[in-house]
């Protein structure tokens, strides 16, 4: 009989956390904590599949604890449950959390059960490669004989493009493109294994590209511009196409530089080990989508499954 997974439920008010376990207590095995001290004494002492915290809790946020749990225990798979009113809150620290979902309060009791049994077996099924670092994994021969993966930033401000392309030109491999179909081109034509994209590109919503993308071909890391705090864009982007890092414009060039850095080396930790790519599965979409770009990226991804077929052996 398989063993079961271990879930933690983390929420100030006790008959949140008790409710919580009702639901998953026959499925599950179900830990409780009402304060992220608590919390992080449970990480401590067992092995927790997945974590499920409310953001507003005294003396420790939500994100402060997610944040705590990837440093202690990497392997765990991390869901925030927000209130609309906590959404400005957390737009800042979503980075460091590295969140699988975002769940609204009130939840729909169906989806919850489908985004934790989702994230659990996700959990059991990469728990030995997410505690490996991406400098520990030997490439293969394959992977050896690959260049340096190439940096791909799609902005439709030919100024602001520049500037970001310079300022990778030393590190990566670089290529710009100022609207989807272009990207698309150079998707195809070179090993892109880090995107840095605006929300919007023009009249185009860029996020539609990065779900199917990431759908696709997950190893594919995202690094999203944005030039204002939109919470709930944010979360869309988080639970729907798994965007790495979110950066603001004005750019700050050092902490810019980190977010690539890590999106490439979370990049390669894909190629090093496959499994890990299902940790970073996305949702479906809750709006219609627009048809000519579906067809337009699907198109080209057909060109792309032979160059890529190995790594999903």
């Amino acid at each position: 009989m398989p063993a079961k997974a271990k879930l933690l439920f983390v929420d100030d008010e006790e008959r949140v956390v008790n409710l919580l376990k009702m639901m998953f207590r026959a499925t599950h095995e179900v830990f409780t904590a009402t304060s992220g001290a608590e919390a992080l004494e449970i990480i401590a002492a067992n092995e927790i599949q997945v974590i499920v915290s409310d953001q507003r809790m005294p003396g420790m946020l939500g994100t402060e604890l997610l944040l705590a749990v990837r440093k202690k225990s990497p392997s765990t798979m991390r869901i925030l449950l927000t209130g609309y009113s906590d959404l400005a809150a957390i737009v800042g620290s979503v980075n460091d959390g590295e969140i699988f979902r975002f769940v609204s309060k009130p939840w729909d009791n169906a989806e919850m059960k489908a985004i934790v049994g989702e994230a659990a077996e996700i959990a059991l099924a990469t728990q030995d490669a997410a505690l490996s670092s991406p400098e520990s994994l030997p490439p293969s021969a394959e992977l050896a004989s690959l260049a340096m993966p190439a940096l791909l930033v799609l902005d439709d401000s030919d100024n602001d493009r520049r500037q970001i392309m310079q300022l990778f030109s030393n590190d990566y491999r670089v290529h710009g493109a100022a609207n989807v179909a272009e990207a698309l081109k150079v998707i195809e034509q070179h090993d892109v294994g880090v995107i840095v994209s605006e929300a919007r590109v023009g009249s185009e919503d860029t996020g539609q590209l990065l779900r199917i993308l990431k759908q696709n071909y997950p190893m594919i890391t995202t690094v999203m511009l944005t030039s204002s705090a939109d919470s709930d864009l944010i979360i869309k982007m988080i639970n729907q196409a798994q965007i790495f890092r979110f950066a603001m414009k004005p750019i700050r060039a050092g902490v810019f530089q980190l977010a690539v850095s890590a999106a490439m080396k979370e990049h390669r930790r894909f190629r090093s080990d496959p499994r890990m790519m299902s940790r970073v599965s996305v949702a479906k979409a809750t709006e219609p989508e627009d048809m000519s770009l579906v067809a337009l990226v699907t198109g080209s991804l057909s060109r792309l499954r032979a160059r890529f077929s190995f790594f999903s052996r």
